[in-house]
């Protein structure tokens, strides 16, 4: 007997015919993220001694259990877990939160449930079937990195507890969004405020860290603060996960019980409704870019200033830890230098930033296909050149803003502002390749241009990893436009300038398709 709705088989088929691209490029990033992450904590902290240090100065660094939790052994499993399992755990969130409003709620605003609909197919069919498939991709997660941590010598059980981790928050944040896509109307607020939500959860889980023993009950609250309580490598706490299971469970039998109570295309909540007049600001492109693209890029900014900020207020213990550890050397021959704290640095906004911008940069052009008002706009006097470049300049600025004030923020210790400055903005023309990247794939390919945009950052990653580790010679590396703004790359003017240079043909390149080709997005 078939207990799933009417014709769920043939639409959960529909989505992974949809995702074949988008679901293996996440889960792969997320477990090369994890590869990546033991072979540097393999380098960085290679003795007992070193693990063991490194695991009591987390407990008095506040800004490291904000941001990533405290340490639950001195293994190099529980040393890899602390630095990126949080990190794992997000990455999952937000990728099931967009795949799932994809495939609820977008497919609402763009007609194709409507369509849909038409056909012999249940109510509930179109958000089962999407549940089943982020759920189903966040078990494969979790076995991938399962895997790939057994593979390098680590222990079963934390290998299983840290894949369970990651999974744990692709779960909680699709149950959040199966919740919010029932809630709101627009797609885009949806995502939003699930992801709000789930972020707002961790940096509470955070206070209850820094807090100590008086505030620890504050974390339990959270399901955020369950699932990295969970103690991967560090006696595992297995019933946690049932906490978690239990949890995402309720959210999405609220879920279908709001589904029911609501017509298909509308919120429970009603839309705030707009001034009557729309302002002179945008009667042009630019106008509506800023509209379009003001929320994402300000809560990067804003980001970036809180991140930034804590890191060089709060650095000097890791700093510290890190010039004491073994792994110096061996990032000081790589980087050309022997002072921890700029090491330390180095590594810090090459991790964070180089990889998060360029995925900003990318889902910036790339959002010129679903621009709603392109054909009205290019129905006037606009030319498609001039209605692209609107896009692209928020593709280009936004990651100029987001890295001075991130220079700004790591001077905030020692106050060497244009030592930060000087670490942040060399990234920049990397960045703008990708983008580039993005745009000339955009304006000659089409719809396959969004494949070949996000195919490139993987790519990129990809021989990142691969030279990290060993697998990928300096040669080959080169092929990366990231190698040449590297933290271990010999940069000067020609360098950047080079870049830059690339940037604009691949620009000029991607225009001068989009005005050639049928404007079929």
């Amino acid at each position: 007997m078939n207990v799933l709705p009417l014709n769920t088989t043939a639409l959960i088929r529909l989505i992974l015919r949809r995702d074949r691209v988008w679901q293996p490029l996440w889960i792969g990033s997320v477990t090369l993220f994890v590869v990546t992450t033991v072979a540097t904590i393999q380098q960085l902290l290679p003795t007992a001694e070193a693990r063991l240090r490194y695991a009591g100065e987390i407990a008095a660094n506040p800004v490291i259990l904000l941001m990533q939790g405290p340490a639950y052994g001195d293994s190099l499993g529980a040393a890899a877990a602390q630095q990126r399992g949080a990190a794992t755990m997000i990455f999952a969130a937000l990728a099931s939160v967009i795949l799932l409003v994809k495939h609820t709620r977008s497919d609402e605003e763009q007609g194709r449930r409507e369509l849909v609909g038409s056909a012999a197919v249940a109510r509930q069919a179109p958000l089962t079937a999407a549940l089943i498939v982020v759920l189903a991709a966040n078990a494969v997660l979790a076995v991938l990195i399962t895997l790939v941590c057994v593979s390098a010598g680590l222990p079963l059980a934390g290998s299983l507890a840290w894949g369970l981790l990651a999974a744990s928050g692709g779960w909680v944040g699709a149950a959040l969004a199966a919740v919010t896509v029932q809630v709101t109307q627009s797609a885009r607020t949806a995502a939003a405020v699930a992801f709000t939500v789930f972020f707002a959860a961790y940096l509470i889980r955070g206070v209850s860290d820094v807090g100590g023993p008086g505030t620890q009950w504050l974390g339990w609250l959270m399901p955020t603060g369950w699932i990295l309580r969970t103690h991967p490598f560090g006696g595992e706490r297995w019933w946690v996960f049932l906490l978690v299971t239990a949890f995402a469970a309720a959210l999405i039998g609220a879920a279908y019980a709001l589904s029911a109570r609501r017509d298909i295309g509308a919120g429970l909540v009603p839309p705030r409704l707009g001034p009557a007049h729309a302002p002179d600001s945008l009667r042009g492109p630019l106008g509506l870019a800023w509209r379009l693209h003001r929320g994402m890029a300000l809560a990067w900014i804003a980001g970036a200033a809180f991140i930034s900020a804590a890191i060089g207020l709060g650095g000097q213990t890791a700093i510290a830890t890190f010039g004491e550890s073994g792994g110096l050397d061996f990032w000081a021959g790589r980087t050309g230098t022997d002072d921890p704290a700029e090491i330390f640095f180095e590594l810090i906004v090459y991790k964070l930033a180089v990889y998060s911008l360029s995925l900003y940069a990318i889902m910036t052009v790339l959002r010129l296909r679903g621009d709603q008002a392109t054909e009205l706009f290019l129905s006037g006097p606009v030319s498609r050149a001039r209605w692209a470049a609107s896009h692209l300049l928020f593709a280009v600025t936004v990651p100029v803003a987001v890295l001075v004030i991130a220079g700004l923020g790591l001077s905030l210790g020692d106050g060497d502002f244009a030592g930060g400055l000087a670490i942040t903005t060399v990234i920049l023309p990397g960045i703008w390749v990708m983008a580039g990247i993005a745009v000339a794939a955009f304006g000659l390919l089409r719809r396959a241009g969004t494949v070949v945009g996000w195919t490139a950052l993987a790519l990129a990653i990809a021989v990142e990893v691969g030279w990290e580790v060993g697998l990928v010679n300096d040669s080959f590396f080169l092929i990366s436009p990231f190698a040449h703004v590297h933290y271990s790359a010999d940069l000067g003017p020609g360098t950047l300038f080079g870049l830059t240079l690339v940037t604009v043909g691949l620009v000029v390149v991607g225009l001068y398709g989009l005005r050639r080709r049928d404007l079929a997005l």
